[in-house]
């Protein structure tokens, strides 16, 4: 029997199967055996240099699970461009709305924040700014004095007349229907007078701005109504002064011995008066019938006016004045919510034009776009120096300054021109400590312009900061590969390298990474590109690309 069992056994068989791990996961694991990125730099030599990321707001805000890995890799974080934009604070109206940043700046962020774009021509108020220091137009008015209608006299009150004994008496108008008060009667006889009346005209007003004189007319034919037609001057005083002749009543379409409401108009244009009397306030008129033996009456004396409309131009200084208190307000509010917070600064951005680099830039004519407004067209050169000053007196005196130009690879004059504007604002008081600058790439950037523009910011003696740097593979994330990957991952190691050779590590202020995790279809700056050091997905992956920069800075 044991025979019988022994021999019916079988050779035991392991069934258990071994598969070797895909590639992928390998090479995932070598890159996260990796300690954080920020352990890689060496600052025994380059105290001032700082390894940063770009953050949102919003990511600040909230803790996030991508601000937390932020935090754990990168010595200083960036607001994204866009959180202290002055279209951002100041609002239409004006008023300055901080909400936002006070709630994130209280609540989070134990990682030193550098902020940027303050002073820059995009992304302003433009619309309040340029409302500010636009010309006063004053709009054209016109109307009717009533300069004269005898309600407010006694019965019986007399006027001057140009003879002293001819009457001018305020008397009841004596026709029933239509009884219009009190009126003024003319009487002479036998020769011509004209009553005279002393005029003041309502403050602000001259007499350059009337135009007409019209009166109410009732004559009859003998003593008024006929004759050699209606007369008018203005002079200083009373007297007996030349008239100028309009015509009779009757050429006015009055009829005869009935009253002719408003119906006599005589153009004072016609008095010829000289530039000193337009300016008048005050003056006599002298007006009636010229007949040998006056006897009508006329009521409502009154002055046709037309004052134009005046422009009210702003001096530059004016304009300098207005704006440089708008800066003001602006800088104070951000400094102040973000003091506690933000420990070096990007105050300028953008200052030197491409095409004259020796120049500010400046409104280059035409219609600017929507929320474009160039403060150093009114500021003048100063106006770097005022808002680091600006900077200095609300945040921390201590906060490292930069100013902030673009494509200096492709603009390399532009450095001199940035030199320049250092010295200038220096000499005004206001110390600048380095330059930033930004770099957006592709695999087949020009190495050689890059250097280039290198080179000559290290020969301005100042930190130089790359505040802004990203490398994509051309194209979108769909057409990634393992080798373009490697191909990016090689590009910033070069790049970090050509910075640590170029830039003598007294002047190194650090590099930023725009976009530490590859950008989303909805992002604004190149969507969907794999830009990152870090994936966006499955939890923040590293990259090849975290490989590459780890070597850089071990001088691999």
């Amino acid at each position: 029997m044991s025979t019988a069992l022994f021999g019916a056994c079988t050779k035991f068989e392991n069934r258990e199967i071994y598969v070797d791990k895909p590639q992928s996961i390998i090479d995932q694991e070598a890159r996260d055996e990796y300690d954080v990125l920020k352990s890689y730099v060496n600052k025994g030599n380059q105290a001032n240099f700082k390894l940063g990321a770009e953050v949102s707001l919003g990511d600040l805000g909230s803790n996030s699970l991508l601000y937390r890995l932020l935090s754990e890799h990168f010595d200083e974080l960036t607001l994204t461009a866009g959180t202290f934009n002055h279209n951002n604070i100041v609002q239409a109206d004006g008023s300055v709305v901080l909400e936002n940043l006070e709630t994130v700046f209280t609540a989070n962020s134990t990682t030193p924040l550098h902020g940027g774009h303050l002073v820059w021509h995009q992304n302003q108020q433009s619309t309040y700014l340029n409302r500010l220091i636009a010309d006063i137009v004053l709009p054209g008015v016109s109307g009717v004095d009533n300069v004269v209608d005898f309600e407010g006299d006694a019965l019986g009150t007399t006027y001057r007349t140009t003879t002293s004994d001819a009457t001018a008496t305020v008397v009841n108008d004596p026709v029933a229907a239509g009884n219009s008060g009190k009126v003024l009667h003319i009487l002479k006889n036998p020769s011509t007078a004209f009553p005279q009346f002393r005029i003041t005209l309502p403050d602000g007003r001259k007499l350059k701005y009337y135009k007409n004189v019209t009166i109410d007319f009732k004559g009859d034919g003998c003593c008024g109504f006929y004759g050699a037609g209606m007369r008018m001057a203005i002079t200083a005083d009373y007297g007996n002064p030349s008239l100028i002749g309009y015509g009779g009543p009757s050429s006015f379409g009055i009829p005869i011995n009935a009253w002719g409401r408003g119906m006599i108009t005589m153009p004072i244009a016609a008095l010829n008066l000289t530039e000193a009397q337009k300016e008048w306030n005050s003056f006599v008129l002298t007006l009636g019938s010229q007949t040998g033996a006056p006897d009508y009456l006329i009521d409502n004396v009154k002055m046709n006016y037309e004052i134009p409309g005046e422009t009210i131009v702003k001096s530059a200084e004016e304009k300098r004045h207005i704006l440089t208190a708008e800066l003001d307000k602006y800088i104070k509010a951000v400094s102040e919510v973000a003091k506690n917070k933000v420990k070096s600064w990007s105050v300028v951005y953008q200052p030197i034009d491409n095409d004259n680099p020796t120049q500010l830039r400046k409104h280059p004519g035409g219609t600017l776009p929507a929320n474009t407004f160039y403060w150093q067209d009114y500021l003048g050169k100063d106006y770097a120096a005022v808002a680091i000053n600006m900077i200095k007196q609300y945040a921390n005196n201590d906060d490292k300054i930069f100013i902030t130009e673009t494509n200096l690879d492709e603009f390399p004059d532009k450095i001199n021109g940035l030199k320049d504007l250092i010295t200038y604002t220096e000499q005004r008081g206001a110390r600048v400590d380095g330059i930033a600058t930004e770099f957006a790439l592709n695999l087949d950037a020009d190495k050689s312009k890059i250097e280039t523009a290198l080179e000559r910011l290290a020969s301005t003696g100042k930190l130089i900061k790359i505040s802004a740097l990203d490398i994509g593979i051309g194209g979108p994330i769909t057409i990634a590969t393992p080798s373009l990957y490697l191909q990016q991952s090689s590009m910033y190691n070069w790049f970090i390298k050509a910075y640590n050779n170029k830039i003598p590590a007294a002047q190194r202020a650090g590099i930023t990474f725009r976009s530490p995790v590859d950008q989303l279809e909805t992002s604004s700056w190149r969507p969907n590109e794999p830009v990152g050091i870090f994936t966006n997905k499955s939890g923040y992956q590293r990259k090849d690309a975290y490989v590459g920069i780890v070597e850089a800075f071990q001088g691999k």
